[in-house]
C-alpha cells in the first residue's frame, strides 16, 4: 500500500506514534542515567594517610588474608592465626568446625599480632570494644571523618550488643571476615547499617616532641628501652614531663593488684635524656592507663 492508497487517518497517526516512541525512549534514558553502578572495591591496602606505623602494618597484614575463608570462632586459638571454627547452626555456621580461617574478631587479632609482634587485641567483638589499649575512641555520632586506617570499626546497637568488627582502610572502605560461607574481603563501611563506633590502638604521634605533664608518686628508675632491665638513671617524684608512650614489660606492686605495661619516654633527673619510665608511677591513673594530668591520652611513640 503506498501513500496514495493509505487512509488519511493512518497517515495522521504515524507522526503521533513516532513522537510517543521518542518520548518513551527519552524517559528511559533519563531513568538509566540516574542509576549509578555499584562502586567497584579498591585493592586492599591503606587508602588514606595519617595512621601510625603499627596501624599501617596491621592493615597490610589483614589484606594479606584476602580470600581466606570465614570460620565462626576461627582465629581464637591460644596463639593468633587461622584455625578451625565452631559448628553452630544457631549462628549460621553449620559446618565451620571443618573450615580453617577467621571470624571477624579473629582476623583483627591476627592482623595486629603480625603488625606489632604481641597479642594486643585478643577476645571477641564485645570484649575488644572496651579494650583498655584504646588511645582514641569514636562513636557513630562522630561520623567517619576522624577515622584512620587501622582503626577497629564495630557494628551493633550498643556496647553490649556489638556483633561485628573490621579494620578501616580509609575513604569509607574496610577489610573484614564477613559471614559463614564468605571470605576475607574489602567492603564499604556503609554496607553495614549499624556502625556503632571505632577504637584506635596506636596513635599517629610517632615520636612527638610535645610535652605531657604528669605527677609521679615516688622516685622511679628509668631504662634505655621499655623492655630493659638495667636502670640508666632516676626520675624524681613530683610533676614531670613525658613525650610519648610504648608497650613494654609489666611493672606491678607486690600482690599484682596495681600494674602497668605502658612506658613513657622522658628526660630523667639523673642519667641520659630520652629514657623510659613505667606509667605505673603515675599518681592519677590506674592499671594500663597512661594519661597526663589533664586526662589526655599520651600518644604512642
Amino acid at each position: 500500500m503506498n501513500a496514495r492508497t493509505t487512509p488519511l487517518s493512518h497517515r495522521l497517526l504515524r507522526p503521533l506514534r513516532t513522537a510517543a516512541l521518542l518520548a518513551v525512549l527519552a524517559s528511559l534514558a533519563v531513568f538509566f542515567a540516574g542509576v549509578r553502578p555499584a562502586q567497584a572495591a579498591p585493592a586492599c591496602g591503606v587508602l588514606s594517610s595519617g595512621a601510625a606505623t603499627q596501624a599501617v602494618a596491621a592493615v597490610n597484614a589483614a589484606c594479606g588474608q584476602i580470600g581466606t575463608p570465614y570460620s565462626w570462632g576461627g582465629g581464637h586459638g591460644s596463639q593468633p592465626g587461622a584455625s578451625y571454627g565452631i559448628c553452630d547452626p544457631a549462628n549460621g555456621a553449620p559446618d565451620d568446625c571443618h573450615v580453617r580461617g577467621f571470624d571477624c574478631s579473629g582476623l583483627v587479632r591476627y592482623a595486629y599480632y603480625l603488625a606489632v609482634g604481641a597479642d594486643v587485641i585478643n577476645g571477641t567483638t564485645y570484649t575488644q570494644w572496651p579494650t583498655s589499649r584504646a588511645v582514641a575512641r569514636y562513636y557513630r555520632s562522630d561520623g567517619t571523618a576522624p577515622l584512620l586506617p587501622g582503626d577497629l570499626v564495630f557494628f551493633g546497637g550498643s556496647a553490649s550488643t556489638v556483633h561485628h568488627v573490621a579494620l578501616y582502610l580509609g575513604q569509607g572502605w574496610i577489610v573484614e571476615a564477613p559471614y559463614s560461607g564468605g571470605h576475607v574481603q574489602v567492603a564499604q563501611l556503609a554496607s553495614h547499617s549499624d556502625y556503632f563506633g571505632a577504637v584506635r590502638l596506636y596513635g599517629p604521634g610517632g615520636g612527638s616532641t610535645g610535652k605531657y605533664w604528669v605527677d609521679t608518686f615516688e622516685n622511679a628508675s628509668v631504662y634505655a628501652t621499655p623492655t630493659g632491665t638495667t636502670a640508666t638513671g632516676t626520675l624524681y617524684k613530683g610533676t614531670n614531663y613525658v613525650y610519648c608512650k610504648a608497650w613494654g614489660r609489666q611493672i606491678s606492686n607486690g600482690d599484682g593488684s596495681a600494674y602497668n605495661h605502658w612506658w613513657l619516654r622522658t628526660d630523667p633527673d639523673v642519667g641520659p635524656a630520652g629514657q623510659w619510665v613505667s606509667a605505673y608511677y603515675l599518681s592519677r591513673w590506674g592499671n594500663d592507663v597512661a594519661k597526663d594530668n589533664n586526662g589526655t591520652v599520651i600518644p604512642d611513640c
